[in-house]
């Protein structure tokens, strides 16, 4: 469903069980980022009532996303670290097209946000499966069917706002990008670590 070309390694999910404070600490800023992202689509692209509504919604989604995080770090005794620099995150937006036009913009934004998610609920589908905490992992279970909303609704607005021949083009090389970058992560409990 997710078109990935690259699978996680699954020696991801040891290094994040491993160092849960760091992985859910990491998490909960994913979660902020991701509302924060939402919000600067509805500000960016006001013109498009739909994409505002959804991302309003998406906004808040991601919102509860955080304090359910933020919830399971202090359930345990732990508490949320300071942010960290997500370098995937950073490497990916190097394929957002800069002086492309609006519409191309649009796009690669979009196609961000779904790339991001699709990472995101294929993460979420390993530590659902292999972290031995048996509420984290019924947590994660509950969190990929959101990760995967999210990420059919920005791949269906690159759809409907710019046309699907053109958005799922773009897609392709969104997907051979982001295989590119992965090899070079693995490597730490963070959620695209």
């Amino acid at each position: 469903m997710l078109g990935l070309r690259l699978a996680t390694d699954p020696r991801w999910a040891e290094l994040a069980e491993n160092d849960l404070p760091a992985a859910l600490s990491d998490h909960a800023y994913c979660e902020q980022k991701a509302a924060s992202h939402a919000i600067s689509l509805i500000l960016q692209y006001p013109q498009h009532s739909d994409l505002v509504a959804e991302m309003a919604r998406v906004a808040q989604e991601e919102m509860a996303h955080f304090a359910q995080v933020h919830h399971h770090l202090l359930k345990r005794g732990w508490t949320l670290g300071p942010p960290q620099k997500d370098a995937y995150v950073n490497q990916l937006a190097g394929c957002i097209g800069k002086g492309t036009g609006p519409e191309a913009l649009l796009l690669d934004r979009l196609l961000f946000s779904a790339m991001i998610e699709a990472r995101s609920c294929e993460r979420f589908r390993i530590l659902s499966e292999r972290v031995h905490d048996a509420e984290l992992a019924a947590f994660y279970r509950e969190l990929l069917a959101s990760e995967a909303e999210h990420y059919t609704l920005f791949l269906g607005f690159a759809r409907s706002l710019c046309g699907r021949d053109v958005a799922d083009r773009r897609w392709d090389a969104w997907l051979a990008f982001e295989a590119t970058l992965l090899p070079q992560y693995n490597r730490s409990p963070a959620m695209h670590g």
